[in-house]
């Protein structure tokens, strides 16, 4: 399987379920949000809302098969690539070792009193080296 450097566990809750049982499609995205969370948590230290400096400008995800309560759902993450402005990360959902949901999300670093998009800064370019895709440069 190919590599994702950072994973983390993501608990499935019972408000995350639909009618049917399991996980709501919706919720993939919060997923997605909670791995991106913890990895700013473990790489940049970040504690507080005002810490993450990009916005999400897409985010797309493609379903494997479904989720139910009690599974053991992890979330692995790497970086495919890095721009002038904006960064993209590969996700991998996966329950005991099986994909169940694979996504990709484009981020946009942003400066929220100007209200516009600035340049990465070199710090996270050199924080995210670790993490990126094989093949991927920045």
């Amino acid at each position: 399987m190919e590599s994702f450097p950072f994973e983390t566990t993501v608990p499935v809750r019972f408000s995350d379920l639909d009618p049917m049982g399991h996980v709501n499609n919706a919720v993939y995205a919060t997923y997605c949000e909670q791995g991106r969370v913890a990895l700013f948590s473990e790489v940049f230290d970040v504690q507080e809302a005002a810490g993450f400096e990009f916005i999400l400008a897409r985010l797309e995800i493609d379903f494997r098969r479904p989720v139910w309560m009690g599974d053991p759902l992890r979330v692995g993450l790497r970086v495919s690539s890095v721009g002038t402005t904006s960064f993209a990360f590969e996700y991998r959902l996966t329950v005991r070792g099986e994909v169940v949901a694979e996504a990709r999300s484009v981020q946009v670093f942003y400066d929220y009193k100007r209200r516009a998009k600035v340049p990465i800064p070199d710090f996270f370019r050199d924080r995210v080296r670790p993490y990126l895709a094989p093949g991927v440069s920045c």
